[in-house]
């Protein structure tokens, strides 16, 4: 199913009513209350969501860093979601030298 992760930023249980209500699952990290620290567990678990956003945010930080994206140009869904998708493909196509790059010195240290 879908789930969705968040900093603690947006822990709160009316945040948690409104995801549970639409069967989305919740993946925001825990967040420590005065007096109330978090369980080993808890802890964990915002490790678990941290280690994942890290890899999502990294990405859109480097789109917004190499093709200034922190506003969108376009009005509409459709011009919106395709200024993603060619952004998508310009990341894409600008870590693809490093990517081969790396893919190669791999194969080289299994030969």
């Amino acid at each position: 199913g879908t789930r969705v992760r968040a900093d603690k930023a947006y822990c709160s249980q009316k945040h948690h009513d409104a995801l549970k209500s639409r069967g989305i699952k919740n993946g925001i990290q825990d967040k420590a209350v005065k007096n109330k620290p978090l369980t080993q567990r808890q802890l964990q678990r915002n490790s678990l969501i941290a280690k994942v956003r890290y890899v999502v945010e990294r990405t859109f930080g480097s789109q917004t860093r190499w093709f200034g994206s922190k506003v969108l140009r376009y009005r509409g869904n459709a011009k919106a979601h395709a200024w993603h998708i060619l952004q998508a493909i310009a990341y894409n196509l600008k870590r693809l030298p490093k990517l081969y790059v790396d893919k190669q010195i791999q194969a080289q240290s299994w030969e």
